[in-house]
């Protein structure tokens, strides 16, 4: 085998060598190979850690795979954890989970990325950003709360033979694994000046792991070679993550304003490479970028092995949608927007039936979950066959055979006017029992984004505490409750009411630090006794609430006067909520 180790891919046998996969062999799989020790074994590389380090590691190590299509697996590797923010969560990885195996200066923008967390659960990733020349990628997943960050900001520097820790994780299994080596010297010649090289042997699996040190401390991302592992230096990769920044800013102060249709997916700057090529001046000593397989003419009989049936690699894994012509129809009949470009693979996020990351509904008590259960419905209103809005509500009394609903007056806005209310929608209530029944708007506040929606030939069985008043102190614990329009599934999240003014400039507004999806709006909020606080809107790091005693107020004057109608200046008129920085109802994201 050639001294270069990390070699590029052969452009002219490959595609004829990816065949069907033949077996269910874990030996056989190269996605699936372990090497190392086991993270439950307590043996080889775990005993040189900590319980500490070794509990950072398992909680911030992913696994990846790229699918080209429902059943054929492109390529699985290992990243790790380096952004956790409230609205998405960043991995780095190797670029080969979605780079062309025809021409290494391609990226498949059609493959589905999906990413097995260190819980166990599997979620849709979209690539935020990439470079060539390194061969690395950032991998997007949508929010996700209770993930840990890997470090990368130490000073700590490194010489050779100092011991470290390769990581890697299987796709498949979820399985965590680690081997031991040490670091050494990069021989003249035999890799890119820019690699350094562990003596640690690691599979395929390990591919875009972290290299760490025994205190942890990480060290850089691992490459694939037989004998030994090429890993991309810390420096290197904090210099690239630098640049990624650099280039997502400059775009977002580049933007055309409101509605304006800018690609969200980031323009990497342009490596030498690529440009070269793209002009037919690649150079014949030039050398290979890395990539993460050796040349298949020496290793005989890996490329043959890389195409893997889809259910073989992850059975018992969720089928998502692809955006072929009855999800276009799907998307149009629920009011969401179709996807700019045609032939990548996206994910919707912010949507309808989007569930809470926290569903505390098990630790309810029985009385207050069987209250709630039995009076918080689901709405969703309609113009022809066209969904325009979903949300929650919440029965608030039965007057013989007719029965009144509390929820969100953004389910009757209009789309292109926030301050009207759209003519002829019809309105459709999911009962408790998830029985589907025509509601009718009796009452509407648009001041205060409230609406009262009556079923006849329906008297509810329980109605929410509306009329107990409480004095509401901050720190008080409170949960908030929704329920999703297609599914039924209730669901409760809990956090506390903070003493906090709303930025919205609306001094009635409370404010909660319960996470919500957009299925909660107009759900009620709630204490742990059951007693009904306020109503709940959208937000992304914490939810507006009306409290209780300013939707008593509208309640009386709907009762008095038999409708309200104000302005609130304060809605956006892009995703109907509260502000218009809350404008990523309707986004799609780039998968």
């Amino acid at each position: 085998m050639k001294r270069e180790g990390v070699c590029t891919r052969s452009q002219t046998k490959k595609q004829k060598a990816w065949t069907a996969w033949r077996g269910n062999s874990l030996l056989d799989n190269p996605f699936e190979e372990e090497f190392g020790s086991l993270s439950d074994s307590g043996q080889g590389g775990w005993t040189e850690l900590s319980k500490e380090v070794a509990s950072n590691l398992a909680g911030t190590v992913v696994s990846l795979a790229s699918f080209a299509d429902e059943k054929t697996v492109f390529f699985a590797c290992t990243g790790i954890i380096i952004v956790n923010k409230p609205t998405f969560t960043s991995c780095l990885t190797s670029l080969s989970l979605v780079r062309s195996i025809d021409d290494d200066t391609k990226i498949l923008h059609d493959m589905t990325i999906e990413v097995r967390l260190p819980d166990n659960k599997l979620e849709l990733g979209w690539l935020e950003s990439y470079d060539l020349k390194y061969n690395v990628a950032v991998i997007n997943i949508g929010r996700y709360h209770s993930l840990q960050v890997t470090c990368l900001d130490h000073q700590r520097q490194f010489e050779s033979h100092s011991k470290v820790v390769a990581v890697g994780r299987c796709f498949n299994s979820g399985k965590l694994m680690a081997t031991a080596g040490m670091l050494t010297d990069n021989p003249q010649g035999a890799y890119r000046e820019e690699l350094a090289i562990s003596t640690c042997e690691i599979t395929m699996t390990g591919v875009g792991g972290p290299l760490v040190d025994f205190n942890g401390d990480f060290i850089g991302m691992n490459f694939y070679a037989e004998k030994e592992t090429p890993f991309l230096p810390r420096i290197k990769i904090l210099e690239l993550l630098s640049q990624f920044r650099k280039t997502i800013q400059w775009m977002a102060t580049n933007k055309k304003g409101p509605g304006s249709k800018i690609e969200r997916f980031p323009r990497p700057c342009k490596p030498d490479s690529e440009v070269s090529s793209r002009k037919g001046e690649k150079l014949k000593d030039q050398k290979p970028s890395i990539c993460t397989l050796c040349d298949p003419e020496c290793q005989p009989g890996l490329m043959d092995r890389l195409l893997l049936e889809r259910k073989s690699l992850c059975s018992g894994r969720p089928s998502y949608p692809y955006f072929g012509v009855p999800t276009k129809k799907e998307l149009r009949s629920n009011g969401y927007p179709l996807p700019v470009w045609q032939n990548v693979g996206m994910r919707l996020l912010n949507n309808f039936e989007e569930k809470f990351s926290e569903d505390i509904w098990s630790k309810l008590e029985r009385n207050v979950a069987s209250n709630m259960s039995q009076s918080v419905v689901a709405l969703a209103s309609f113009s022809g066959k066209t969904r325009c809005f979903a949300c929650t509500g919440v029965f608030i009394d039965c007057n013989g055979s007719t029965t009144r609903v509390l929820t969100s007056a953004s389910l009757v806005r209009t789309s292109d006017n926030e301050n009207k209310v759209a003519d002829n929608l019809k309105i459709v209530v999911c009962l408790p029992d998830n029985r589907h029944t025509r509601g009718t708007l009796q009452h509407y506040s648009l001041h205060y984004n409230i609406a009262v929606v009556y079923i006849k030939n329906f008297c509810c069985t329980q109605t929410a505490q509306i009329d107990n008043q409480m004095l509401i102190k901050p720190q008080k614990e409170v949960v908030a409750i929704g329920r999703v329009y297609q599914s039924g599934k209730l669901m409760a999240t809990s956090g506390i009411v903070i003493d906090k003014p709303s930025k919205l400039g609306c001094k009635e507004l409370k404010i909660s630090t319960c996470k919500i999806t957009k299925a909660g709006i107009g759900g009620p909020l709630i204490d742990f006794d059951g007693n009904f606080i306020g109503m709940n809107f959208y937000g992304l790091e914490e939810a507006p609430y009306i409290p209780v005693n300013i939707i008593l107020k509208v309640l009386k004057n709907f009762d008095a006067q038999g409708y309200a109608f104000y302005i609130y200046v304060f809605f956006c008129t892009v995703c109907r909520c509260l502000d218009s920085c809350m404008c990523i109802i309707f986004n799609l994201e780039e998968v």
